[in-house]
């Protein structure tokens, strides 16, 4: 017993020290990319320059290596090889497989550039970057100082610190714990770490919130009541946002490969996006297609409104950014592009926009990133959707219609085991 309670402790002092190395970490990196946006609006002319931009970023990613691309697919493989151990086989490791602190700095500088430009990406896949690189720091110090037999597990560092990122970029502790147990392997709970992830999340949730994180602010809406017709409506739409998140994964991975030598899929895409966000800009006067447009979200709940066509343009544009070569994620370009679909569905049936644009953003985000718990808990948390039946519903079947292709590469669900 004694044994057992000083693991905890253990256990403890080590997600307390991630959640709070990665709490300061993430408030820098939100709060920058809140005043690229700012700026972007500002001088919304600066879209021009997105091909030099994606030409430095690849640059950057030329002189690092494409291990500093692939952050987030290398924790996954190295969680993988924890699984394989854990259920008794040999565990295979990869060649070069490994994560360093200093590839956070470089994740950050990578959205930075892109989101100067403007380019059409999130802000999650850099956060967790930089969360894992955090949570390898910690590791580290971790294997200097205590024997071996007492040391954590490495797999386990890496989850923690992706809940810890995520949990603290949306604010959003029960979703960051869910998402750093999940992200790997969304078919398999890894109790084992529940605690230490649970510690992490929230650590790093209340360290941003004392140093004044920027985070998305969702406006107020009501949400729809519990009836059969609802209800019935809610899965066909989930069904229907489902299909079109395949849809997205499968068209961005086609973009990913349409374009030839790396110079050329830097700069074509760039270009023509840029030429996108300068005539849509000359044509509404506004930037709202920037950056994480999170006021195209916004405007969807709160009864101002979208155009009918905006999810399609913010698509393309994502489409384009990340062909490009631009980093950041892809979660608030889900939220984003669901939520706009979901007010031109409820525009054209007569439904209610603000709670289908919620419903829309979450079931996208569920079915692109095979995370239908997480994204739950997000609903609830970042979303204050305060009804869980329909909210469950629209998660589970936008999750169900999508396959099995995700967001995060590498991922491994059951269906690919087989």
């Amino acid at each position: 017993m004694k044994g057992n309670g000083l693991r905890w402790i253990a256990d403890a002092v080590r997600s307390l020290m991630i959640g709070g190395l990665s709490g300061v970490l993430i408030t820098i990196f939100a709060n920058t990319v809140s005043f690229l946006g700012d700026f972007n609006h500002r001088f919304p002319y600066v879209v021009l320059f997105m091909p030099i931009g994606a030409y430095l970023t690849l640059l950057l990613f030329n002189i690092l290596g494409d291990a500093y691309k692939r952050i987030t697919s290398t924790a996954i493989d190295f969680i993988h090889d924890g699984e394989a151990e854990d259920a008794g086989a040999a565990r295979p490791g990869h060649a070069g497989l490994r994560i360093t602190p200093l590839m956070g700095l470089f994740a950050y500088t990578a959205a930075a550039i892109s989101h100067l430009v403007g380019a059409s990406i999130g802000k999650e896949g850099a956060g967790v970057q930089i969360g894992l690189s955090a949570s390898e720091l910690i590791y580290r110090i971790d294997k200097r100082i205590m024997p071996r037999g007492k040391r954590g597990r490495g797999d386990y560092y890496l989850m923690c610190g992706a809940a810890a990122a995520f949990g603290s970029l949306f604010g959003s502790p029960v979703a960051g714990t869910l998402f750093g147990l999940t992200f790997a392997s969304p078919d398999v709970l890894h109790l084992p770490v529940l605690f230490p992830s649970l510690i992490s999340s929230y650590t790093a949730v209340l360290v941003s919130s004392l140093l004044g994180i920027h985070r998305m602010a969702i406006p107020a809406f009501e949400v729809l009541p519990v009836t059969i017709g609802n209800a019935f409506t809610v899965i066909a739409f989930a069904c229907a946002i489902g299909l079109v998140a395949r849809l997205f994964i499968t068209l961005l991975e086609a973009f990913r490969k349409s374009f030839g030598s790396p110079v050329i899929a830097a700069l074509i895409p760039s270009l023509l996006a840029a030429v996108m966000l300068i005539t849509l800009y000359f044509r509404t006067n506004d930037t709202d297609y920037t950056g994480l447009s999170l006021d195209l979200l916004y405007a969807a709940i709160d009864g101002r409104g979208v155009p009918y066509y905006a999810f399609i343009l913010k698509a393309i544009l994502v489409f384009l950014s990340i062909s490009a070569g631009f980093t950041g994620g892809e979660v608030v370009p889900l939220l984003v592009t669901g939520g706009t679909m979901g007010y031109t569905i409820a525009s054209l049936l007569g439904l209610d926009t603000a709670a289908y644009s919620v419903l829309g953003a979450i079931g996208m985000l569920a079915g692109g990133s095979n995370l239908p718990f997480a994204c739950f808990a997000l609903g609830l948390e970042l979303f204050d959707y305060s009804e869980p039946m329909l909210l469950f519903l629209a998660v589970a079947f936008a999750f169900i219609a999508s396959g099995r292709e995700s967001i995060y590469h590498h991922q491994r669900t059951a269906l690919m085991r087989h």
